[in-house]
Order: C-alpha cells, then structure tokens, then sequence
C-alpha cells in the first residue's frame, strides 16, 4: 500500500458521534416525569411493562433515550421526582448495557 492510499482512508469509526442507549423503568404513577422525559428528550420511546422491581408486581413504563448523552443532574431530579410520586425508594436504569438502580 503506497502513503496515497493511505490518505484516502475512510475516518476512524471512533469521529462518528453514535448516540447512546438509555432505559429507564418508571412506576406509571409517575406519568408527569414520563411526559417531561419525552419533552427534553424527542428520541425517545415510552412502552407499557410489567415488572416486580419493587418486590411485587407493578405496571410501569419502559422509557427508552436515544442520546449524544443524559445531563446527570436532570436525571437526577428525574429519580427524584419519580420516587416521590410513586412512592418508591428506588427507579431502575439500564445504561451501557449495565442495570442500575438510583
């Protein structure tokens, strides 16, 4: 391979901006955070779900985040809110392939 190919090379994967993946199980109490979520975040999609995170079967919206990255203190405020109007002591997040609970 002569250095002219070489500068005709593609850029590296690593420049693409991919976005990220971020699923949080909120209690459908919760119905005024979902509904922020989907205002601050418009990639987003927000499923019905049944789960037993809280010891006991419970309905809760599987909302999923598309991404360039989540503001931490948002989504702190975020769990926050959520465990007060759902009456819950914990909200379960999936990022980076990794489960979470905040």
């Amino acid at each position: 391979m002569s250095s002219g190919d070489a500068s005709s090379s593609p850029a590296p994967a690593a420049a693409i901006p991919f976005p990220t993946l971020t699923i949080l199980y909120l209690p459908s109490e919760a119905k005024a955070v979902i509904d922020e979520v989907g205002q601050k975040y418009p990639n987003s999609t927000v499923e019905d779900c049944v789960g037993f995170f809280h010891g006991s079967q419970k309905h809760y919206k599987k909302v999923t985040i598309w991404s360039q990255g989540i503001d931490s203190l948002w989504l702190n405020a975020v769990v926050a809110r959520t465990k007060e109007l759902a009456g819950v002591e914990f909200v379960t997040l999936v990022s980076g392939g990794m489960m979470y609970v905040l």
